[in-house]
């Protein structure tokens, strides 16, 4: 009977459910994500003041983590059940955190109990929802949110399609990085408290009500955990951002939205202390206009939360109804919950409390066009449907069905290819050591140091804001390799921290990118560190900065920057007064002017000069020279080069690469800047390929050095017409032995559709359908080798400057085909000697794998990571250098380069912690 009851009731808010049409929010496995990270971050050395009562309320979270993760997914318990939005809605801004502690004041007090602690640690999950939410939806006029970023550059503003990406593709991305293991199976809701806050805020809400909504979000939680991966390619196919920068996108990226969290809970550290509610959580909070009009906090606070409402699809249900038709999933639903009432896995505990379980769900049989078809990635990544472009066989179906790595016919591992290996890692959680990575030789000695980046090191061991970041500076040749693995803080080097202000936010992203330049042209390396979150806010005008650190003859690095430039000084540079800065993510050493010395060039892909070419992109350059140390963190003042794309285009990420290459044969210099965003319309029409990609070459004078011009664009350009293509966002220079002095140039598109080997160069060139199942083939990635040496002499000849289509683009020696999807073939790219390196961190459920190609090699060899390194994305970053800067010096004692490959979401010492590889030959 008590199963017949509980049928009846769950079927009322059928209606209701099948009438929602949009999604309201993250998902819960990405608003968990955030939280886990923010949890982490959230932390003090153990003291007085302020710092114990963080570790105070630290510890409280670690308790109750099952109160936490509830709170977490809890604002969209009413999404499209049973008319619930409102009450939803309004638990999605401040008024209900306000109106929960002020009830959390009134009721309990010092001791906490349990019961105290776990209503806690729900507000503070609600807290991070509601954070998360603003900045993943571009809420409260962030016109650079993630949201708002991907409508615009991927579906043509069309946000009905930007939100079911983005909010249900990115709980399946959540499981396809990670799986979810940290999730608890079993939730704890303070139900007795959540009703009361309701009521304070004129809501009269029924229990049961609270019950079957609440059981319905942990219901597809579980769903995602157990399913989600193979559904990831059905969203990810259609939006490359989903897999490039869900990580790391500054407004609305995991990092982005976790450190947002943090920040939030020490404001709730002060409220739940003092009472005192000031320091606010939300963008919108601090809005023009949302002062009180007059009849005092209260009538504010009541008109902030009643809001319209939404009549959305609740982010649990578009994810049940991405795996299953509604009526099975409603079904399962239903008979969980009974199976939990007669198990008394789902009841209400003495304290008033709320306790829903996994443990026994029942969840319907996938479908067969989920498993065989729907889930496209499913088949892919257990083998059978995977491209075999470099495969010389077919690799063992029964190794791949039980995920193992690639089998030894196809990849073999990269250990067995090096006498010398060194690991190195990181034990802090989600700090992506590995990020970046750059060599240079900063103590003038001959030999390399390494500098490796971790933007979100935490430890409390050097002294800096937690969540600041850090870069570790080595020397390659001090390192034992008689220990394989060591933790880097073990290996004696220098670490370099960020500059933190009392108004500048605690996580700048130290460490974003990284570059070796000469800033002072003393024949000495320096080393440019990017923090591409530094400002007064997280979401403000003006965000990143890049510090320079000095190299000495004989002691090396300064320890803090001698130069450095902030976007509010880059500002003070621009014409338009309504400039958005954002520097810090892109950084590239390159000698610009051909005198021997390396100069900086910042990309700068996310400013905008005015408000409607938003993300339209520049380059800005310093060129080495001389100079004087006025004082410590000298600012750099204006630059001496400033580019724009000749073709500007909102969103299309000029300055996201650069390169410059020497054109012997017409001693020309080019300086090549990739711009990945760009739309490229088909000849004699209007339609336009979105994220078809650009690579525009600059010709550089280097007759005056005492009085450089700016680069000058001549016309040449190179554009892909193919959808998301993302031309551009590679580019390297290779300078093979034996060949003429000028180079190769290598174009890396990682998210690039690849047909492979074994299709027609119609098929090839044809744009890829966007259907709900991909085709075999999305995100692979190609790598183009290009000889620049008949760049001009086809510009020469009267042809087409306006490069597209393979057969067309002059130079072309040889292009190579990415092996999996989405396995972005030609992330990264190196070379020395005659080898060419490439990265492909996504492949084999984001392991990660790296490939050597040489000029007459049929295909790549490819090779993969020792099996202990799994969901690491190895191949992030490669880097080729030769051990010693004298090579004569390296020949004589028989050493050989030096190959560093990077692993950032590494998890076998801490959760996302990452590693490096250093590998050599005797």
């Amino acid at each position: 009977m008590r199963k017949r009851r509980l049928f009846n009731i769950f079927s009322v808010s059928v209606a209701v459910v099948s009438n929602a049409v949009l999604v309201g929010g993250c998902g819960p496995a990405v608003h968990n994500e955030v939280a886990e990270r923010a949890r982490h971050w959230f932390s003090k050395p153990h003291g007085n003041g302020f710092s114990a009562k963080v570790s105070e309320y630290r510890a409280i979270l670690d308790r109750q983590t099952r109160s936490l993760q509830a709170g977490v997914v809890f604002p969209d318990w009413g999404y499209g059940c049973m008319s619930m939005d409102e009450p939803a809605e309004a638990a999605h801004w401040t008024p209900f955190l306000e109106y929960g502690i002020e009830y959390f004041l009134r009721t309990y007090s010092k001791p906490y109990s349990q019961r105290a602690e776990q209503l806690i640690a729900f507000l503070f999950g609600v807290a991070s929802h509601q954070v998360a939410d603003e900045q993943w939806h571009s809420l409260s006029g962030l016109r650079d949110g993630f949201m708002e970023v991907l409508s615009q550059s991927t579906f043509g503003g069309e946000f009905s399609r930007a939100h079911d990406v983005l909010d249900v593709g990115g709980d399946f991305a959540m499981a396809h990085m990670d799986g979810l293991r940290y999730i608890l199976d079993k939730w704890s809701v303070p139900m007795d408290d959540v009703l009361e806050i309701y009521r304070a805020m004129g809501f009269s809400l029924s229990r049961w009500r609270l019950n079957i909504c609440i059981t319905r979000q942990l219901y597809a939680m579980e769903a995602v955990k157990r399913f989600g991966q193979n559904l990831f390619s059905s969203y990810a196919s259609k939006a490359p951002m989903l897999t490039e920068r869900v990580d790391d996108y500054y407004i609305g990226g995991l990092f982005s939205m976790a450190a947002g969290t943090s920040e939030c809970w020490r404001s709730l550290v002060d409220w739940f202390e003092l009472g005192e509610f000031s320091k606010k959580c939300l963008v919108s909070d601090y809005a023009q206009g949302d002062e009180p009009d007059g009849d005092g906090r209260e009538d504010e606070r009541r008109r902030r939360f009643r809001r319209a409402p939404s009549h959305q699809r609740s982010p649990a249900e578009a994810i049940l109804d991405a795996i299953w038709p509604q009526d099975a999933w409603m079904r399962g639903v239903n008979e969980s919950m009974a199976v939990a009432a007669v198990a008394a896995e789902a009841l209400v505990g003495h304290d008033g409390s709320l306790v829903v379980s996994a443990k026994n769900m029942l969840f319907p049989a996938v479908p067969n066009e989920f498993s065989g078809h729907h889930g496209a990635a499913a088949s892919r990544d257990s083998g059978s449907s995977r491209q075999h472009v470099f495969a010389a066989h077919k690799k063992d179906e029964h190794n791949q069905q039980n995920g193992t790595h690639a089998a030894a016919d196809a990849c073999s591992d990269i250990t067995a290819m090096f006498t010398r290996v060194k690991q190195l890692y990181s034990t802090d959680p989600y700090c992506a050591f590995g990020t970046a990575v750059a060599a240079g030789d900063f103590n003038g000695n001959g030999k390399l140091d390494l500098a490796i980046s971790a933007p979100f090191y935490t430890s409390r061991n050097i002294g800096s804001t937690l969540g600041a970041g850090a870069v570790f500076v080595v020397q390659e040749a001090d390192i034992a390799y008689s220990f394989s693995q060591q933790n880097i803080v073990d290996a004696d080097p220098l670490i370099l921290t960020p500059v933190i202000h009392d108004n500048t936010t605690s996580y700048p992203l130290f460490g974003s990118s990284l570059a070796v330049i000469d800033f002072n042209a003393d024949g000495i390396d320096d080393l440019a560190v990017g923090s591409s979150a530094y400002g007064s806010a997280a979401t403000g005008a003006h965000l990143g900065r890049v510090d320079i650190y000095l190299g000495h003859l004989g002691s090396g690095l300064s320890t803090v920057p001698d130069f450095s430039l902030t976007a509010a000084q880059l500002s003070q540079y621009m014409d338009s007064p309504f400039a958005y800065q954002r520097i810090g993510g892109f950084l590239f050493g390159e000698d610009i002017d051909n005198d021997g010395f390396k100069d900086l060039l910042i990309g700068a892909p996310y400013h905008s000069d005015v408000p409607y070419e938003l993300h339209a992109g520049r380059v800005f350059g310093y060129l080495s020279r001389p100079r004087l140390l006025a004082v410590a963190g000298g600012h750099m003042g204006a630059p001496d080069i400033s580019l724009a794309s000749p073709q500007r285009q909102p969103f299309e990420w000029f300055g996201v690469s650069a390169k410059t290459v020497h054109v012997d044969a017409i001693n020309t210099t080019l300086l090549l800047v990739g711009a990945p965003g760009h739309k490229q319309k088909d000849a004699g029409s209007s339609f336009e390929h979105v994220l078809a990609g650009s690579v525009y070459a600059f010709a550089v004078d280097c007759g005056a050095p005492e009085k450089p011009k700016p680069p000058v664009f001549e016309g040449m350009r190179f554009a892909a017409t193919k959808d998301k293509t993302q031309l551009g966002s590679q580019i390297h220079v290779w300078q093979v032995p034996g060949r003429p002095k000028t180079p190769l140039v290598i174009f890396g598109s990682p998210s690039e559709y690849s047909s492979g080997d074994g299709f027609s160069a119609a098929q090839h060139l044809a744009d890829v359908p966007d259907p709900s199942v991909p085709e075999r083939g999305w995100q692979a990635g190609e790598v183009r080798i290009v000889d620049p040496s008949k760049w001009r002499r086809h510009v020469e000849n009267g042809e087409s400057n306006d490069e597209g289509a393979d057969e067309e683009l002059a130079g072309l020696l040889n292009t190579l085909y990415g092996a999996q999807s989405p396995g972005h073939f030609g992330r990264a790219l190196a070379a020395a000697d005659d080898d060419l390196w490439i990265g492909e961190p996504l492949s084999q459920k984001e392991d990660g794998r790296i490939y050597r190609w040489r000029a007459g090699l049929e295909q790549p060899e490819c090779f993969f990571a020792p099996k202990s390194m799994s969901r690491a994305r190895f191949g992030h970053r490669i880097l080729a250098a030769e051990q010693r800067v004298d090579a004569a010096a390296a020949a004589a004692d028989g050493s050989s380069g030096l190959l560093v490959v990077t692993a950032p979401h590494d998890s076998q010492f801490s959760r996302l912690a990452g590693s490096v590889m250093l590998l050599r030959r005797e």
